[in-house]
């Protein structure tokens, strides 16, 4: 009956690169679909480290799988996973030139840390996104699950925008609703948002 937190990744066969996936939390009864360009590599957390559970391959559409169960990883699956997690690895040290934290300190702006965590006892799906003082990417954000116990720590600059989005804001082809949950100020550090 213990929650698990699942992880589930899918790559660019092209280039190796991350091209979707997220995190969730399931409780011992819970069931979750999932829809991702395969092979969809679906790790479990443990001990603080991602272990392979399964990959879902094209053949595998519309199966249930088990995460208390074990299913055959063939070597060649583990090492694309590995491989395109090392690929990914590299790909995000080269970003980080141009990641918000260093942005922020190049434009002299100030981070502060917000957890941001849902208003109920059981998960739920929620999509924040946030916009940046120095830009308008609307696709910045997260979509995961949340609880009351379940948050999400994000360090932003001073100015950001946060908004809770009634369904996915990445999609082009989802309308959806937003409200303004935070505007991020010097006084907000290690502030807890619980959504409502």
């Amino acid at each position: 009956m213990k929650g698990k937190t699942v992880d589930f990744k899918s790559y660019s066969s092209a280039h190796e690169r991350f091209t979707a996936g997220y995190g969730y939390g399931l409780n011992g009864l819970a069931s979750h679909a999932v829809n991702l360009p395969v092979p969809v590599y679906v790790f479990q957390e443990k001990n603080g480290k991602n272990e392979l559970l399964f990959v879902v391959t094209e053949k595998d559409n519309g199966k249930t799988f088990n995460v208390n169960e074990d299913y055959e990883i063939s070597r060649e699956q583990y090492l694309e996973a590995a491989r395109a997690e090392m690929n990914q690895r590299s790909f995000d040290k080269a970003k980080d030139d141009n990641s918000v934290e260093s942005i922020a300190k190049k434009k002299g702006i100030k981070l502060v840390n917000i957890n941001i965590k849902g208003s109920s006892w059981l998960p739920s799906m929620a999509h924040v996104r946030y916009e940046l003082p120095w830009g308008n990417d609307n696709q910045l954000g997260f979509s995961c699950s949340l609880s009351k116990f379940n948050g999400r720590d994000l360090t932003l600059p001073i100015g950001t925008k946060i908004y809770l989005c009634s369904d996915k804001y990445w999609s082009k082809s989802v309308k959806f609703t937003e409200k303004l949950i935070l505007t991020v100020d010097d006084t907000k550090d290690d502030l807890t948002v619980v959504l409502n």
